[in-house]
């Protein structure tokens, strides 16, 4: 890329975005444990815990080699680029996927009145596998002291491979960022 870009920490997107999924999982859970179903709860429970534990397997596994590889050829970051705090990160994460999440919530509702819990159980567990595999990077980071950002285009950073563009690296003394500007209406009096 070049001229002026911003830049989000890879740890804290896929983290949000591992907690959206624990948050909806664990609701989409207790609806389907509230509500009757077409299962029997104790099956359902049973297999429900048997998808959260496959699930987070998975999660924490998942594309390992191809984030070590995106991880080894990340560039230093130019001075140009201006790189977002965790906060405004996560704030601007939650805002931009609101109706994602609401309409995640509301599918697995739905699946839990002919599954019970059971499909809330695998997501959560999908979100806690990606929370663990976001934890192994960043104690990557940390032993080797560097930190890793992407483009702020590129969303969630959990889609399409081809659709993320390349990594840039710093220090991690660039992790203590705070705003320069604070955002309308935040202003103390």
């Amino acid at each position: 890329m070049r001229g002026p870009y911003a830049l989000a920490r890879v740890t804290v997107v896929r983290a949000a975005v591992a907690r959206a999924m624990v948050w909806t999982g664990v609701l989409g859970a207790v609806a389907g444990a509230l509500v009757p179903t077409l299962v029997p709860r104790l099956p359902a429970t049973v297999a429900g815990a048997g998808l959260f534990v496959a699930a987070a397997v998975y999660g924490a596994v998942r594309r390992r080699a191809w984030w070590r590889s995106r991880a080894a050829a990340a560039q230093r970051a130019p001075f140009t680029v201006t790189v977002e705090p965790a906060r405004l990160t996560r704030r601007r994460h939650s805002a931009d996927n609101g109706l994602r999440m609401l309409a995640g919530l509301l599918v697995l509702a739905g699946a839990g009145l002919a599954a019970g819990p059971a499909a809330g159980m695998a997501v959560a567990g999908l979100g806690a596998g990606l929370l663990l595999s976001v934890r192994r990077l960043a104690r990557w980071e940390r032993s080797r002291e560097v930190l890793f950002w992407a483009s702020t285009d590129d969303g969630w950073l959990l889609g399409r491979r081809s659709a993320t563009g390349p990594w840039s690296s710093t220090g991690p003394a660039a992790g203590r960022v705070r705003p320069v500007v604070r955002p309308a209406g935040s202003a103390r009096r």
